[in-house]
């Protein structure tokens, strides 16, 4: 008798839950199955030289009003052939690039990402293709693809 009332008293909890909506986890990922239109840009800063800043938007979200994940490549790399970079969320000596996320662009905190960026091509340019593979430390996970244009034109820099 005991344990039927326990199975119906969590049956009746689980139901209550359900119906008012604490149940169900919150739809956090972004539909981004098909191509993002996406810009990259010439960048640079004094203390690691010249870089590209690759913007992704993405489509809006619970909780994100205007989302974008920001890729910096730092270098000002080539690949005439496919290359991967693994980004691991550090930023020191040896590392390729960074990735964050922000739901409202330039005004919400960034939350770094780490995984993978995958180019088909990046030339000077020449429109840049690829995919990424990327997620927060609270396990909130972005893939997608995209095609990007060139936003500026490269920068005078002087090291």
């Amino acid at each position: 008798m005991k344990m039927r009332s326990t199975f119906w008293g969590l049956a009746g909890c689980a139901l209550a839950l359900q119906i008012c909506g604490c149940g169900k986890p919150p739809r956090e990922q972004p539909d981004t199955r098909s191509t993002i239109q996406a810009v990259i840009n010439y960048s640079v800063a004094p203390w690691d030289g010249p870089a590209y800043e690759l913007m992704i938007p993405l489509p809006k979200f619970d909780q994100a009003p205007s989302p974008f994940i920001r890729i910096g490549v730092w270098g000002n790399p080539e690949f005439q052939q496919p290359h991967t970079l693994r980004l691991s969320g550090e930023t020191g000596p040896g590392e390729s690039g960074s990735a964050s996320f922000q739901p409202v662009l330039d005004e919400s905190l960034p939350e770094v990402l780490t995984g993978t960026i995958s180019f088909a091509n990046l030339k000077q340019g020449l429109p840049v293709s690829g995919s990424f593979d990327l997620s927060t430390s609270h396990g909130r996970t972005f893939t997608g693809r995209f095609q990007a244009t060139w936003g500026n034109e490269q920068l005078p820099y002087i090291r």
